[in-house]
């Protein structure tokens, strides 16, 4: 009897935990990337920019693009839109993979990170906690972008 049971909580958790990862996939939140590109795997994105290719978007100031950074978790690419020599937007034209783990974990760090990149108007920021791959890989290339632009 107690066997049964147990096999019948085991077969309806994984049920819900089941559910749950088929929902996350559905609502994750991907509004973080640039258009060009979709969180990132190599064989999913577009050509990665240059670094520092300094090409102005019309009438948004002067973008630059750091290097294309890649570790286990994908590749990471940011590119920073500088007007009168402030930085005025951080955007993620890379970021990480696109399983759903990456894709989670990417949709809370790098919104945070640009923030933070934002307010101190340098790369050198504190990581986002829980987003122990992202964070080194959009930061790094983040300061690529600051140093194209010579920032």
């Amino acid at each position: 009897m107690r066997a049964s049971r147990m096999a019948g909580v085991v077969a309806s958790s994984a049920a819900i935990v089941a559910a749950g990862f088929a929902t996350a996939e559905r609502s994750l939140d991907t509004s973080f990337l640039d258009s060009s590109g979709d969180g990132g795997s190599s064989e999913d994105a577009g050509e990665p920019q240059d670094a520092g290719s300094g090409t102005p978007d019309a009438g948004a100031g002067d973008t630059f693009d750091g290097p294309v950074v890649t570790n286990i978790k994908g590749d990471f690419q940011a590119r920073i839109v500088v007007e009168d020599g402030v930085v005025v937007d951080v955007v993620a034209l890379a970021a990480g993979t696109s399983a759903a783990e990456s894709q989670r974990i990417n949709a809370e760090a790098i919104p945070a990170l640009s923030a933070r990149v934002l307010d101190a108007q340098s790369a050198d920021v504190d990581a986002y906690s829980g987003a122990s791959y992202s964070s080194p890989g959009f930061l790094e290339s983040v300061a690529g972008a600051f140093e194209a632009a010579g920032l």
